[in-house]
């Protein structure tokens, strides 16, 4: 009987130390699983998470004309340097890659790029908008710091929301070719021109001498009338009915235009390519998109109107959004956040690319790391931009109706008048055309 209490007490004292030892290793147990606050805890809960979280495969997409090469320069490396684990694919627009046929083919784009003309309207048209505001808000951006006129302009095409953000902006400016104005002995253009001073140099400008021709302004529809301080829109945004009939600022435009035309012979001449061009209104990053190198020219900033004196061009800025069927869209916006940082706008200006950030740090940048020395960058951003003229779902298809008949103004085969009523009943039918669908 004792022999048998004595075992008892044996298997007793050994499941005392078992319960007892399990009681220390409760805490060290609880710690490892997460639930403590000690560092192992924390790795552990941050390994576990990293686990269950999905790899970031981010697709931007743009119906511009841009090369890989041109994304990865300007966007593309500098945010898969900054986010080595998120996976940055750029769909460029071509021939089995359109809008629609992506869409039908099931691709899910998560940044959808382009300028102000196109962004909203063509993410509207494909119900890919999403308002950015909440977002915006978490990730701490301040629309305050960045560009007004870019900022307003997304505001008023996304109805007070936010379907878009801008990252760089452009404009445009005035080029001219330093070599041609040394041959004739005519002082080059300055800052603070107007444009009944440019029209007067174009007229002066286009010359033959010893058999070569001289031409005197290349300006084009975009962007003399698309960029002006005038900020004449193309459409009336309430009732989308043209303005060219009711908006007498566009036969001053027009009048530009058509002395640009005929100082060409009505001739299709490029400023970049053809070395027998005085001047050329164009966008302010032609030299981004182009070799200008061995070429001697300079720039100065966008002439001036006597009907809106002092007053700056409007901005194109390039507009990136967020689009509602992504899955990545805190992913998408900490990218975006990235390259609105101080850091990333100044490694942008430094280049010559027109920041959106209004610091004055990144502003006085501006150029001064750019391939081109001895280059007048500052002149571009010498003024305030005037607000953008308001933009419809219709705005390429009435530029392209209103520009081609500049040609025809300027070889006097039909007068301003009878242009303007046949361009106001073309957007007309068109309009009527496209909502009838």
């Amino acid at each position: 009987m004792k022999k048998h209490n004595k075992i008892k007490m044996v298997h007793v004292k050994s499941w005392l130390r078992r319960l007892s030892m399990g009681m220390l290793l409760l805490p060290i147990v609880a710690c490892s699983n997460g639930s403590g606050t000690g560092k192992s805890g924390s790795d552990a809960a941050s390994i576990e998470a990293n686990k269950s979280k999905e790899p970031v495969h981010l697709v931007f997409y743009s119906t511009a004309a841009w090369t890989q090469e041109a994304f990865n320069e300007r966007f593309g490396d500098a945010m898969r340097k900054r986010f080595p684990d998120y996976s940055i694919e750029f769909i460029a627009n071509g021939k089995g890659t359109t809008f629609q046929e992506l869409l039908t083919a099931g691709t899910v784009i998560d940044i959808y790029w382009q300028d102000v003309n196109s962004t909203i309207p063509q993410m509207m048209e494909y119900d890919l908008q999403y308002d950015m505001t909440d977002l915006i808000k978490k990730h701490g951006i301040d629309l305050n710091t960045l560009d007004p006129a870019s900022i307003n302009i997304i505001k008023e095409m996304s109805g007070g929301k936010m379907y878009a953000l801008p990252l760089v902006n452009n404009t445009s400016a005035l080029y001219y070719n330093k070599d041609l104005f040394d041959k004739f002995g005519i002082p080059y253009p300055k800052d603070g021109i107007t444009w009944d001073e440019v029209m007067d140099l174009t007229k002066k400008m286009r010359r033959t001498d010893n058999g070569q021709e001289y031409y005197g302004l290349v300006s084009n529809f975009q962007p003399h009338a698309n960029l002006s301080p005038l900020s004449v829109p193309l459409l009336d945004p309430k009732t989308e009915k043209p303005t060219i009939m009711t908006d007498e600022r566009w036969k001053i435009l027009f009048d530009h235009l058509i002395t640009a035309k005929r100082s060409l012979d009505n001739k299709t001449v490029s400023f970049v390519r053809d070395r027998n061009v005085a001047m050329a209104e164009e966008l302010a990053n032609i030299f981004l998109n182009n070799d200008m190198t061995g070429y001697n020219w300079d720039l100065v900033a966008y002439p001036t109107f006597k009907e809106a004196p002092n007053k700056g061009p409007q901005p194109l800025p390039t507009l990136f959004g967020i689009t509602s069927v992504s899955k990545q869209k805190e992913a998408a916006m900490e990218v975006l956040k990235y390259m609105l940082s101080e850091e990333q706008q100044l490694s942008l200006s430094e280049r010559a690319i027109i920041p959106v950030l209004q610091n004055e740090k990144v502003l006085k940048a501006f150029g001064t790391k750019s391939k081109y020395a001895n280059v007048n960058f500052q002149a571009i951003l010498k003024r305030k931009f005037t607000p953008i003229a308001m933009k419809t779902k219709y705005e390429a298809k009435v530029r392209d109706i209103y520009a081609k008949s500049v040609l025809e103004l300027a070889k006097g085969t039909v007068d301003m008048n009878t242009a303007f009523r046949q361009m106001d009943d073309d957007v007309n039918k068109m309009i009527t055309a496209d909502k009838a669908k």
